[in-house]
């Protein structure tokens, strides 16, 4: 017999006992949620991103103990519940699972020991290995991800904050044991799937910070093709753009890093030049860095202002949470380039140190960008295309990642190579490299060694810093190292078929 105040027991999933909501997703995942006013969120979240998966009731068995207690069994797990009217707890849940043939218990107190690893945000400035975030996976068999103070995604698409006063726990609990297999597909049932992807970003990339000319631009892919290695895609690092701001925070106590009218000088045709690299069956990619947005120094500055409505001598500032801003970006920042036939953009956002969060909003600048440029970066009915650092959860919808400055090093490579592995776990499931490592001392033999490694990556990318003696060109370090790196773009090439 139920006690006044408290609920019977449900006929539906997810279930809801009075304040408390609990959700079976898949038979290894479960959501808890506890609000004081009963009022549960269906928005979804950048991490809870896909609210249509629930496991159907036909697959769950629930019984009533009495006394307010219920036992819930999918093919996976067996979840003991008192309604006893407070949040989820160890005092009013457990959970059994089985786990190297023995039966363990799960409670919702977050307490990982044995996690397998995750991804890092970036390797900027790091020199040797670095503790990894965590994991989806766990030798103990669960990993529970805390979404309570996470924004919403609003039905047209932008965030807004929850309401934290009454909704209090919003939790999502993956409990496997060994079955890894379903952990992450429990990840990709509430977070989404990972898009297909452009076949031309998997490929070969050459990058390089340095202020190239348009002829010099040329005359790096008729070498890659005069040496017999393969080329999917050019980037243009920042020397594609003026560097005349006098305005703005800027980077590195340089206001130039952030720049959307071209660079004449070096490049007096852009759209010429762009047609040309196509020409030539390669893609063009632009480094963007947009923290500083559309400064008084841009060609088309007038036309974004009157967009804007600014006052006369007032300068917007970039705001990731002002939709009106962001749409006027994309049209006035990005279109006149893509217009001219670039086909897609390197996303270089450094400013967390600057900008953490989305102006008042709790999610990170960098989750929120990225989902805007890979919107963004669909339009005119084509796939997705991103290229940016690790975000987090929630992130893997947004492929390929880039995980930053990497110091050129033994250590850093033989860390790569563990970070790669492990991300998946993570989520992050695309990673390409700085091959050959971002700043150093010149080392063929590492540069070859990387590249074996880059071959396996999600991109075999070449970068360097702007260096005279560092130009990663696979065919300037040496015989040896030329035949050798050959074999491994060549190799690269092969697999694509099976790749993308």
């Amino acid at each position: 017999m139920s006690l006044p105040g408290f609920a019977a027991m449900p006929k539906d999933n997810p279930m809801v006992f009075g304040n408390a909501r609990l959700s079976v997703i898949t038979p290894t995942l479960l959501r808890l949620e506890f609000a004081k006013d009963g009022k549960f969120v269906d928005e979804p979240t950048l991490f809870a991103y896909d609210r249509t998966s629930m496991l159907p009731m036909d697959s769950i068995k629930i019984t009533d103990l009495g006394d307010n207690r219920y036992e819930i069994v999918t093919s996976a797990l067996t979840i003991n519940y008192h309604d006893d009217g407070f949040p989820f707890s160890t005092s009013n849940l457990m959970v059994y699972y089985d786990l190297n043939g023995k039966r363990k218990k799960f409670t919702n107190r977050f307490l990982p020991k044995n996690n397998l690893g995750g991804t890092v945000e970036t390797l900027d400035r790091v020199t040797r290995e670095i503790p990894m975030d965590d994991g989806l996976l766990s030798r103990d068999g669960w990993y529970m991800i805390d979404d309570e103070r996470t924004d919403l995604l609003t039905p047209d698409g932008w965030i807004r904050p929850r309401d934290t006063n009454t909704h209090i726990q919003d939790q999502y609990c993956f409990i496997y044991g060994n079955d890894y297999r379903s952990a992450l597909a429990s990840l990709g049932a509430i977070s989404g799937r990972v898009p297909m992807t452009r076949k031309y970003i998997h490929g070969v990339w050459y990058c390089r910070y340095w202020d190239y000319t348009s002829d010099e631009f040329l005359d790096i892919i008729r070498g890659y093709d005069e040496n017999d290695f393969p080329l999917d895609n050019i980037v243009f690092d920042m020397g594609w753009h003026t560097n005349d701001a006098t305005l703005g925070t800027g980077h590195n106590g340089h206001l130039n890093w952030n720049g959307y009218t071209w660079n004449r000088e070096l490049i007096p045709d852009p759209k010429a030049l762009i047609d040309s690299v196509h020409a030539r069956g390669v893609t063009v990619s632009l480094n963007d860095h947009p923290h500083d947005g559309i400064r008084p120094h841009e060609h088309n500055y007038a036309e974004f202002a009157a967009a804007m409505g600014a006052k006369d001598g007032e300068v917007p500032l970039f705001d990731l949470s002002d939709r009106r801003y962001m749409d006027n970006f994309f049209k006035y920042a990005h279109r006149p380039s893509e217009d001219m036939g670039v086909d897609f953009w390197w996303l270089d956002w450094q400013q967390n140190y600057l900008y953490p969060h989305v102006r008042g909003h709790h999610s990170t600048s960098l989750s929120w960008i990225n989902e805007l440029y890979y919107r963004d970066s669909q339009q005119g009915n084509r796939r997705g295309a991103g290229y940016s650092r690790w975000a987090g959860w929630g992130d893997h919808r947004h492929p390929i990642q880039f995980s930053g400055d990497a110091q050129a090093n033994w250590e850093m490579l033989a860390f790569e190579v563990k970070l790669t592995a492990c991300s998946g776990q993570g989520g992050c499931y695309y990673w390409a490299h700085d091959i050959g490592g971002f700043r150093g001392e010149p080392n063929p033999e590492l540069s070859v060694r990387w590249t074996q490694f880059g071959a396996l990556s999600a991109a075999l990318r070449v970068h360097s810093t702007k260096d005279k003696r560092l130009d990663r060109r696979p065919w300037i370090s040496g015989e040896k190292e030329t035949k050798a790196m050959r074999r491994m773009y060549h190799m690269r090439s092969e697999m694509m078929p099976y790749i993308t």
